[in-house]
């Protein structure tokens, strides 16, 4: 069988034409200059506006981007200024508080020396939640010279008496207290009687020798008759005097002691048999 080979003679052809073709276009270019600048125009003119977004996008990405670690920051300053602020603050009143104490010392150090005789001054630890029933305790005791019926005072007046006495705490009586009894003196009149607790925080005249001459504004100081506090302590001032039941007229009387903001009290440890704090009985 005879087998017939392609002819070569198509390949050698189209290789040639190629060829011719390729120096043709290199003759050309060679020859002449192609004006390429409507395609730069074209390119310039289709990405300007591409370019343009994509420059827009980039700059609100990082303006967006700096301005969230600026919050940020400026979010850590704002805490760091608030916890020095409140520092402050809490400086500030603790300041305040000690000088409130500081002013309240030196009234009990000052009417320690008015009155003479031995005092010393207790901080109030607590009070008593009982209806009727006014006693609060402090820090002070038997080791500090505190005795049953011991008096307790402040520059303003009388705040009561010791009735239970411990070695470092004491529970302290108040005239308010419904079971208190305290002999008093009008200091205009001189008037003689007794004034009881109310367990509130009035007092209320129990008994006076004449209650004709009271009248509202006048002051009652301790008689020292009852044998437990000395004699010219400030009680308290006649804020009501009503009609008379039985042999008595109703009167009612404000203490002269803030009993609600009482933080410290002094206490006598002696017994001083005639006592005024600023004032002649």
């Amino acid at each position: 069988m005879r087998v017939v080979l392609p002819s070569k003679k198509p390949s050698w052809i189209a290789l040639v034409v190629l060829l011719a073709f390729h120096t043709l276009l290199l003759s050309v270019q060679t020859n002449h200059r192609f004006d390429t600048s409507f395609v730069r125009v074209w390119l310039l003119d289709s990405l300007g506006p591409v370019e343009k977004v994509v420059d827009f996008v980039a700059g609100e990405i990082q303006s967006v981007w700096h301005g969230y670690f600026a919050l940020i920051g400026e979010h850590r300053e704002n805490l760091r200024l608030h916890s020095d602020n409140d520092a402050l603050r809490l400086e500030l009143a603790t300041r305040q508080e000690d000088a409130g104490e500081l002013a309240r010392l030196r009234k009990l150090l000052d009417m320690k020396s008015a009155i003479g005789g031995k005092t010393v001054a207790a901080r109030i630890i607590g009070r008593s939640p009982a209806s009727g029933s006014q006693t609060l305790m402090i820090d002070r005791g038997s080791n500090s010279g505190i005795v049953r019926d011991s008096t307790v005072l402040t520059p303003e007046g009388v705040v009561g008496r010791a009735i239970i006495v411990g070695s470092d705490y004491s529970i302290i009586q108040l005239i308010l207290d419904s079971q208190s009894a305290v002999g008093f003196v009008v200091r205009s009149s001189r008037r003689l009687g007794i004034l009881k607790g109310s367990g509130a925080s009035a007092l209320e005249m129990e008994y006076i020798e004449d209650d004709n001459d009271i009248k509202q504004g006048d002051e009652l100081l301790t008689s020292g008759q009852d044998q437990i506090y000395p004699k010219g302590l400030s009680l308290g001032f006649v804020v009501y005097v009503g009609p008379r039941q039985g042999n008595f007229k109703i009167v009612r009387i404000r203490p002269s002691v803030s009993f609600g903001k009482l933080e410290e009290v002094l206490c006598m440890t002696d017994r001083i048999p005639d006592v005024s704090i600023g004032q002649a009985p």
